[in-house]
């Protein structure tokens, strides 16, 4: 095989990382991870690599001189542009492949910088205010320009709730840089992922986004995601060709790129960032079900090989369709987790990941809830697909040292067999 014995060093080694590794592995490549956690708990990823560093992903020097003894092949990061940023960097001292560059970069990191980018190429954007006393109308979402994940996000609904998201925003931005937009809170949210081969871009799927609806919007959480999103046609008439222009003008010849936004009931469009790496939704067995890859396969052959002609496709299938389900938690300590295993097993799932602990200290008053797992189902049959949620929802528990459920919010299955007949979603 092509890979087998091949050296990838992934920077991360979180839950996150682990399906990365086991993908690596599979093609007989020999793979590593590296952070800075010496307790295996907290980097669970370490478990399953053939090696692990306890190195950060941010100490770049000490990463290259290991790299070059250990002769690296390639070397990947996902689901953190701060990680990909320091990806960019070792690569660049090692002359390794890199499926992005700095200026690729600073466009899908910076929400700032990306809406410019929108702008020159005709893509449409959610309105924004240069300063609080701009602001003319609330509710308005506040956030750090340069941070991904729903890091130092808060919405506010009046004058001294801005004040405060603003100084909230602005501790967490690295750069101590804020945007203050317009939420939007009658449309739904949806997300557009890109595969670029060899500069030949595939929209590879798409989804529409269930929120929880037990906090009266206080908080951002998404609890599902539908794939794909129910409104393609219009997404094609409107900004697809737009879209496109964009990630051509970037420049982006490999890899994944996803685009975030709102559609409303008039099937109107607007954006607001996106992201060129890895992300939380982990849905590339959805898309090696559905077809064309699996598209970690695109990211460890061309680190790997430069190039991702012989990453393996299958045809289309249309119809294939996935529901992604997040588990957050409620405040408490967790003392059990149960049935992420016998989720896994069932014949739909598509992804079952757990990135909670038993023993793990979860806290209400966070911006960000703690994720303790998420799993994935993909059938033809919407019908199939809430049988499936139902069920795995069954298996699982999470309960605090006293004996409390701490799941924080479940997606009401009958959500998806409106999305199914392109019904309103709440």
């Amino acid at each position: 095989m092509k890979l087998t014995g091949k050296k990838l060093l992934i920077l991360g080694a979180t839950a996150g990382e682990i399906s990365l590794v086991k993908r690596a592995q599979e093609y007989g490549v020999y793979v590593i991870v590296t952070d800075n956690h010496t307790d295996y708990i907290l980097a669970p990823a370490k478990n399953v690599a053939d090696e692990a560093w306890d190195v950060s992903w941010s100490d770049i020097d000490t990463l290259e001189k290991l790299s070059r003894e250990k002769e690296i092949d390639g070397v990947l990061a996902g689901y953190s542009e701060f990680r990909v940023e320091n990806m960019i960097k070792l690569c660049k001292r090692l002359n390794l492949p890199c499926y992005i560059n700095d200026e690729q970069l600073e466009i899908t990191r910076d929400k700032i910088k990306f809406k410019d980018c929108c702008r020159k190429y005709g893509v449409p954007v959610v309105k924004e205010y240069a300063s609080i006393d701009e602001v003319d109308e609330y509710p308005v979402i506040v956030k750090p320009t340069d941070r991904a994940g729903s890091i130092g996000i808060s919405i506010a609904y009046n004058f001294e709730e801005l004040e405060k998201a603003y100084q909230y925003a602005y501790d967490l931005s690295i750069e101590k840089r804020v945007i203050i937009e317009k939420y939007i809170h009658d449309a739904d949210k949806v997300d557009f992922y890109y595969l670029a081969e060899n500069g030949n871009l595939t929209l590879l799927t798409s989804c529409d986004t269930v929120n929880a609806q037990n906090n009266d919007g206080a908080r951002v959480v998404q609890t599902a995601w539908l794939y794909p999103e129910r409104h393609q046609s219009s997404y094609d008439a409107k900004v697809r060709d737009s879209i496109e222009a964009m990630i051509r003008g970037m420049k982006i010849e490999y890899g994944c790129i996803f685009f975030s936004g709102f559609i409303d009931n008039n099937q109107n469009f607007v954006f607001f960032e996106c992201g060129y790496r890895l992300e939380g939704a982990h849905q590339y067995y959805y898309t090696q079900k559905r077809g064309p890859v699996n598209f970690l396969d695109t990211f460890i052959f061309h680190a790997l090989c430069g190039n991702t002609h012989d990453v393996p496709h299958i045809s289309i299938n249309e119809n294939m369709k996935c529901v992604t389900v997040n588990v957050f938690a409620k405040e408490g300590t967790i003392a059990k987790i149960r049935g992420i295993e016998e989720i896994a097993k069932m014949p739909d799932c598509t992804l079952a990941l757990l990135h909670g602990r038993v023993g793990e200290q979860c806290k209400a008053d966070k911006a960000i809830l703690d994720k303790i797992c998420v799993f994935a189902f993909s059938s033809e049959s919407v019908e199939q697909l809430k049988r499936d949620v139902d069920e795995a929802y069954n298996k699982l528990q999470i309960i605090d040292d006293q004996g409390n459920d701490m799941i924080y919010d479940k997606l009401d299955t009958n959500e998806i067999l409106k999305w199914g007949g392109y019904g309103i979603l709440k």
